[in-house]
């Protein structure tokens, strides 16, 4: 029973690995289409975008995300309250002169001398770590109390600080992590209720007093009296992928990616993959997404104890979530959101972290 556990174990790793390569290189081909003629008119080479994805997203993706398959969890899990902290501490930095970079109306880069990302990429990760390690503290003793007081505290702080850059989407994936780790926990129904109420009263709140946010919540539920430039880049996606048909138009052919579309190589992507690719090539993609989720679920499944459980739980629920509001936003399915594809979409800091979470979710495995 035990061999044929470990053979299960492996050839779950082994199909999880590969899916995760396949969508990597398709990441790569369709980013350097689609960059290319951005790339060239900003900075005189169609590789770029290309070039600084390999070395600021797969390369360091690469060796931290072995470095964390390797980690043995349960000696390195007394240092995740130090990273997390530390993770908060970046946070900090980007609201300081010298340190933090707007871009397009946002304060979400660290600049510490030549290298440059995003900490909130990272905060994904150390959360993840940190929280589950506390959950199975608590829930071990049985101090739900104290692990439902230590949730809000820790949204709270969050927010706080990604609110102010402000960055809600990368705020509503950890919430909904946190909130999947929390229930995974086999914490009382009643707690997580409440919480489940508390939380959706805050996005809200948000929504309520934040003009751009109303803005494209109204625009989603009434986009014909929405103005011009609120509903433009939501209508560029629908004609993108209109366009695309049952077989697209063909790689490298997109028509939306010369200047149409808005964030063509990130919040968009998915869009110009239907164009080019149509329908069918756009379900296979949904499918090796899908296939990745349920490898990754039946992996978890053969935890060694509740904390290996509740970080593989959380790596799941942060991808699984992530792509399909991704892909939902650009079917106009949900209201536009700033979230980038897993594995697809243009950024070092956000590619990066995911292999790193697909080491911790295959180190997981090995127990």
């Amino acid at each position: 029973m035990i061999a044929k556990n470990t053979e299960q174990i492996r050839n779950n790793q082994w199909i999880i690995i590969s899916l995760s390569l396949v969508l990597i290189f398709v990441g790569l081909l369709i980013l350097a289409m689609t960059s290319a003629p951005i790339a060239l008119a900003k900075y005189g080479s169609s590789y770029y975008y290309l070039k600084r994805q390999l070395l600021h997203g797969i390369i360091p993706g690469l060796i931290l995300g072995f470095i964390a398959y390797k980690l043995p969890l349960n000696r390195f899990r007394k240092l995740t309250p130090y990273l997390f902290i530390a993770n908060l501490g970046l946070l900090i930095l980007l609201f300081l002169p010298y340190f933090g970079k707007m871009l397009g109306g946002s304060r979400r880069w660290l600049s510490l001398g030549p290298i440059s990302f995003q900490p909130s990429e990272l905060l994904k990760i150390s959360f993840i770590l940190y929280f589950s390690h506390i959950a199975a503290e608590f829930v071990g003793r049985k101090e739900y109390r104290k692990l439902f007081l230590t949730f809000i505290v820790l949204i709270f702080a969050m927010g706080i600080l990604m609110i102010f850059q402000p960055d809600l989407s990368t705020l509503g994936i950890i919430v909904a992590v946190a909130l999947t780790i929390y229930f995974a926990s086999e914490m009382p129904i009643g707690n997580i209720i409440m919480l489940g109420i508390i939380i959706s009263l805050g996005f809200l709140a948000l929504t309520r007093f934040s003009s751009y946010r109303l803005t494209r919540l109204l625009t989603f539920l009434d986009p014909d009296r929405a103005p011009l430039s609120a509903v433009y880049q939501i209508k560029q996606m629908l004609y993108a992928i209109g366009s695309g048909g049952l077989f697209g138009l063909g790689l490298g052919f997109s028509r939306q990616k010369f200047g149409f579309l808005p964030h063509s190589i990130s919040d968009s992507i998915f869009a110009i993959i239907a164009e080019e690719v149509g329908f069918i090539g756009s379900v296979a993609l949904i499918l090796i997404f899908v296939a990745w989720i349920w490898f990754s679920i039946r992996l978890t499944m053969n935890r060694s104890d509740r904390y290996h459980y509740l970080i593989s739980i959380g790596i799941v629920t942060w991808f699984a979530v992530q792509a399909f509001v991704h892909i939902a936003a650009n079917l106009r399915l949900i209201p536009l959101t700033g979230m980038p594809l897993p594995f697809i979409s243009y950024g070092g800091s956000a590619l990066a972290s995911q292999i790193i979470g697909i080491g911790f979710l295959l180190n997981d495995s090995k127990k």
